[in-house]
């Protein structure tokens, strides 16, 4: 709201409203009772405007730096925890359970002996397995390197603060 110059006697200057228009107020300096004057002629007063003793701008390099380290470091930590979370395997081990559950000892040896007694005991990877498997490495790399950057936010925050709390000193 705008407020206009009123000057009393004593020198000191005084911010009216245009709503004390037509009213009296007191100096505080002198504390005498001035008359605020009209509309019209109040408008023609000039305009008030506050010192700017010790006024620092609204953002400056500290600042900025506090807000992107720490939006970083909770963006990218949430990113590498949620990479992290365990995912579902491709490999149904319910469904190949109840599968087995429902044979006979004589078809589970037969299959056995059919499919995996050419080789050794262990199943050779089927392709959907390997491919699981290379995705959750890649994922756990991801998710290093996401708290990695999660840590450098949290620092830059860090150094973000230092140099507010230099610089209100």
């Amino acid at each position: 709201m705008k407020e206009y110059q009123l000057t009393c006697q004593c020198g000191e200057i005084i911010p009216v409203r245009a709503g004390q228009a037509g009213g009296e107020i007191l100096c505080g300096g002198c504390g005498n009772c001035l008359v605020v004057p009209k509309f019209g002629a109040l408008s023609r007063l000039p305009l008030f405007e506050e010192p700017d003793v010790g006024a620092s701008p609204a953002w400056n390099r500290s600042k900025g730096l506090v807000l992107l380290g720490f939006l970083g470091f909770l963006v990218f930590m949430a990113a590498g925890v949620w990479l992290r979370l365990p995912t579902q395997s491709p490999v149904q081990a319910a469904a190949i359970r109840k599968r087995v559950t429902e044979k006979t000892n004589a078809e589970i040896y037969d299959a056995w002996k059919n499919h995996f007694s050419k080789a050794t005991v262990a199943r050779p990877q089927w392709g959907v397995e390997k491919q699981y498997a290379q995705q959750t490495y890649l994922k756990q790399g991801a998710s290093w390197v996401l708290l990695f950057l999660s840590g450098v936010g949290a620092v830059c925050g860090l150094i973000g603060i230092s140099g507010l709390v230099r610089s209100s000193r």
